[in-house]
């Protein structure tokens, strides 16, 4: 991995740390809707990058090419899942909790693109499985609290939509204003059009009191259709949509362009530390309540980490040798 492409992984992985604590800052401290939240900023995020990325060419074909649609479709998805998460457990746990995201990956790659894993990586996966498990049964609620199901296929969204992201024909490029108008394109049609059916469905519930008793408790909006019409909730999603969900995913697109799908994946083992060190950062300031120690947690979330980085060492020295390697005895990696 070149410098120039760990910079813009860093970059991403900070961005994405500042948007989550930011978010659980807000969902915590205002009892605002998570659903309506992720919905609201993803679509001010895409309206944003649009924006920037000026007039162009390949509006009207992004919107024709169908995995445009389900990339943003899953994106929304991530982070619905994800921002409903952090109701549950802190920011730096859910983060944890998401490094399943690298032993998902690897069954995914494997049955779809034939990227079949080194066993030099196995260990490395064992060890983000056997650390995941501590970490849920040292959270409150142990099994049963919600943030693990709501990780799992928050997740799940991720490796499908960064593989996605990966192979779509328009982010095979370099040219930074065409990426922002893929992402701003992706997120926009995608949030938009699932606001409009959240709003729907909870007008459509006002005159269905059956659908009011139907609905998970989770959304809130639907049992009172009043919440959605919060103009701090439109204010404070809107600005961090535009100041950090947009610029996150654009600089997300970057970096699987630069550095491929298992290695993105692989090297968001130091979001939780940066999670951990902002929401330290902003108990400090007041803006969250302290936490109980969560040295535990921490612990057996560092073990899953640790596998991460395993696996991700592994796969970056089979590439180098593969690449030292002679011309027409080039080695076989596990990354294809």
């Amino acid at each position: 991995m070149s410098a120039s492409s760990f910079l813009v992984l860093g970059a991403s992985l900070l961005s994405w740390a500042v948007l989550l604590v930011t978010s659980r800052v807000l969902l915590v401290g205002s009892g605002l809707d998570p659903w309506l939240f992720t919905l609201i900023q993803m679509t001010a995020g895409g309206a944003f990058l649009m924006v920037i990325a000026g007039r162009g060419t390949g509006i009207m074909e992004a919107l024709r090419n169908p995995y445009t649609w389900l990339y943003g479709v899953l994106r929304v998805a991530t982070a619905a899942f994800f921002t409903a998460a952090l109701v549950h457990t802190t920011t730096a746990n859910a983060a944890f909790l998401g490094i399943v995201s690298v032993p998902i990956s690897m069954v995914v790659l494997w049955l779809v693109l034939s990227r079949r894993p080194s066993r030099l990586e196995l260990p490395g996966h064992v060890a983000v499985l056997l650390g995941l498990a501590l970490l849920a049964q040292s959270l409150e609620g142990g099994w049963r609290n919600p943030a693990l199901v709501l990780m799992m296929l928050s997740e799940l969204c991720v490796v499908v939509s960064t593989l996605i992201a990966e192979l779509h024909p328009l982010n095979q490029t370099d040219d930074t204003r065409q990426r922002a108008r893929l992402t701003g394109i992706m997120l926009l049609a995608s949030a938009l059009f699932m606001l409009a059916a959240a709003l729907g469905l909870g007008l459509l519930a006002r005159w269905l009191p059956g659908l009011r008793m139907a609905v998970p408790g989770d959304l809130a909006w639907v049992a009172d259709p009043a919440l959605a019409l919060d103009p701090y909730l439109w204010a404070s999603a809107g600005l961090v949509g535009v100041l950090l969900r947009g610029p996150s995913v654009f600089l997300s697109l970057k970096a699987i362009h630069r550095v491929r799908t298992e290695n993105y994946i692989a090297g968001v083992a130091a979001l939780p530390f940066m999670s951990l060190a902002l929401e330290a950062a902003a108990t400090a300031l007041g803006w969250l309540a302290p936490a109980p120690p969560a040295g535990a947690a921490t612990l057996f979330g560092t073990v899953a980490t640790l596998g991460s980085l395993s696996v991700l060492w592994t796969r970056s020295r089979k590439a180098k040798a593969g690449i030292a390697a002679p011309a027409g005895k080039r080695v076989r990696t596990g990354t294809g």
